[in-house]
């Protein structure tokens, strides 16, 4: 895709870009692997009944000719009847068989395309998934691949056979007299070079289109995400004004690119069909001059003015197959992303203990830890508190690499974590999450992907020692019970339990919380402690905490302000130093003390 940037570095308005119209045949060489036979085998079959379909042009030129030279008769026309039905019965089955074939491969591409766009995505790192919603992921994921399917299992086939079709009634044409084959012929290249031209103006603003598709996909998916907020807030008319203006942006690069492309477009779609218009008073001329005889006319007539029929049937296909590529081009630039680093490489690891050695990390342009360094000992409780926006969350979510480091290093048992293979990686630590994500299938899948082929007995050991199995068991299909979307039907500590055991389930030996008791109510908060005290056992435990009174009995809490370590020690040691840490503590059993009541204001009189 080529790009022409305005004078200056400035953006344009209208992106002058010239989209790769085969872009998706590239895609399709690239992961069409096993469907070639197929699609040659479809092509080769629409041609042939394509090429069937000529038939009836034929009877009809012979019934024509007989007419006018008195020789046709009932026994002739009944002949030619049944030769004309047979060809476009068995043209009917073979184009059926053809197309059957064409989707079959289409869909065996759809299926390695998404995989291999889940595959990467996963590979990604956090990072690229910051700034893009949720819309553009499912455009990315499902709708751009499913238009795939009209290249592959309609392009294709149907576009092989136009081109054969084409060029024998070119053939046919000038085998007959190729000086009504060029009167035939005259317009069509005209016509095409006006719709490529149109093609062309259009097609500058294809890039600017593809990104406002996916703005549109996301703010639809975000507003109906939110509609709960907006609603309790009585703020419909500015959640949705993004939208609108997402929506009028869209229609009107769509409303541009129509103008771009109607004159010269509506001009081409004229001239492509008006064959007629030349043929006749040429062939008139020709036969007055004893050039042609009547019957050579009727046969330009019947069959010439038909002439562009292919072609057109092509460029719509072209033109179709020319928007299809704005996908493949999406597709493309996210397969091109680089994955996160990955050596492969197993290293044996000594013990469990988690270093942090000068760790700098930001966002985009904004930095959140400014050389933190601590150790979290293996067996051992480490806590990471701290004010909001402290870096607390962020620390913790460089240990199973979820981002990777700006500077510094993250070790493990005495190896960067950069340095053994994520599948190691991700095998060695278990990561309870402050939002908790459950799928949509049962209870028994959702603690099972913390271990795949886990038993019936070891699933129910995780689940009570999660303090977990008690209340699963409460509800009408106990294990089997399917959850709503997140699971929604359940409260959220009933959720982080259920983590909870698809964490202590997979039996890593470094566990990252990122505050487990975030959302839970006193009687979860107990039972997740209770929990938290069996999956802490023998395993080097990290926890981000909130709730102060949660990890009391820490081997070590780190005390984070800023995105620096402001202090280390036991809970007792800091609040005896009496500095950021006690001043924590001090505000936190304060707000436990403060009563929520109703105060009466009283108006002056």
């Amino acid at each position: 895709m080529v790009v022409t940037e305005l004078p200056g570095g400035a953006s344009p308005q209208n992106t002058v870009e010239s989209p790769d119209y085969f872009s998706n045949l590239k895609l399709l060489l690239r992961h069409g692997e096993g469907t070639g036979a197929i699609l040659a085998t479809s092509a080769f079959l629409a041609t042939i009944a394509v090429v069937l379909e000529l038939v009836p042009v034929w009877v009809v030129w012979r019934l024509v000719t007989a007419l006018i030279e008195g020789g046709a008769n009932h026994a002739l026309f009944a002949s030619h009847a049944i030769m004309a039905l047979a060809a476009v019965v068995v043209g009917h089955l073979l184009m059926a068989v053809a197309m059957g074939l064409s989707h079959v491969a289409a869909f065996r591409l759809i299926h390695a395309l998404r995989l291999t766009l889940a595959r990467h995505l996963a590979r990604l790192p956090m990072g690229w998934f910051a700034d893009r919603r949720s819309g553009g992921a499912k455009k990315l994921i499902v709708d751009e691949p499913e238009r795939m399917e009209v290249l592959v299992a309609h392009g294709l086939p149907e576009g092989v056979s136009s081109v054969a079709t084409w060029f024998a009634v070119t053939f046919w044409l000038f085998a007959v007299d190729w000086r009504m084959a060029l009167a035939s012929i005259l317009l069509t290249p005209n016509a095409f070079v006006l719709i490529f031209i149109a093609m062309g103006r259009s097609g500058r603003m294809v890039a600017r289109y593809q990104k406002l598709s996916e703005r549109l996909n996301g703010a639809i998916v975000e507003y109906l995400a939110g509609m709960p907020v907006v609603k309790i807030f009585n703020r419909t008319g500015e959640a949705l004004s993004d939208t609108v203006l997402t929506v009028k942006d869209y229609a009107a690069v769509e409303t541009e690119m129509g103008r771009q492309f109607v004159p010269l477009g509506a001009l081409f779609y004229t001239l492509v069909v008006a064959n007629i218009t030349i043929i006749l008073p040429a062939g008139m001329g020709m036969m007055a001059l004893g050039w042609i005889d009547l019957p050579t006319l009727a046969f330009f007539i019947i069959l010439g003015t038909n002439y562009s029929q292919p072609l057109l049937k092509l460029f719509n296909l072209f033109h179709m197959i020319a928007h299809i590529s704005m996908a493949s081009t999406l597709i493309d630039t996210v397969l091109e992303t680089p994955e996160q680093s990955d050596t492969k490489k197993r290293m044996t690891l000594q013990h469990h203990e988690v270093a942090f050695e000068d760790v700098r990390f930001g966002y985009s342009n904004h930095d959140v830890l400014h050389g933190v360094s601590f150790t979290a000992r293996d067996g051992a409780m480490t806590a990471l508190v701290g004010p909001s926006g402290s870096g607390k969350s962020t620390a913790a979510s460089l240990i199973p690499r979820l981002y990777d480091v700006r500077s510094g290093r993250i070790t493990l048992g005495g190896v960067d974590v950069r340095e053994m293979s994520l599948e190691q990686l991700m095998e060695e630590i278990a990561f309870v999450f402050q939002d908790t994500f459950l799928f949509a299938g049962t209870i028994a899948d959702n603690i099972r992907f913390g271990k795949a082929d886990a038993s019936e007995a070891q699933l129910h050991a995780a689940a009570r020692a999660a303090r977990a199995h008690d209340f699963i068991m409460c509800l009408p299909e106990g294990y089997d019970t399917k959850l709503g979307e997140s699971g929604a039907s359940l409260s959220g500590g009933e959720r982080q339990r259920i983590a909870i055991a698809r964490a202590i389930l997979k039996d890593a030996p470094v566990i990252v919380l990122d505050e487990a008791t975030a959302f839970a109510d006193p009687d979860s908060e107990a039972a997740i402690q209770e929990a938290l005290s069996e999956l802490s056992r023998d395993r080097t435990l990290i926890v981000v905490a909130h709730r102060l009174h949660t990890i009391l009995s820490a081997d070590r809490i780190v005390v984070l302000d800023d995105g620096s370590v402001a202090e280390e020690g036991r809970h007792e040691e800091l609040v005896a130093r009496g500095e950021r840490y006690a001043r924590l503590w001090t505000d936190y059993t304060a707000t436990q003390t403060i009563p929520l009541r109703r105060v009466k204001l009283e108006t002056a009189q």
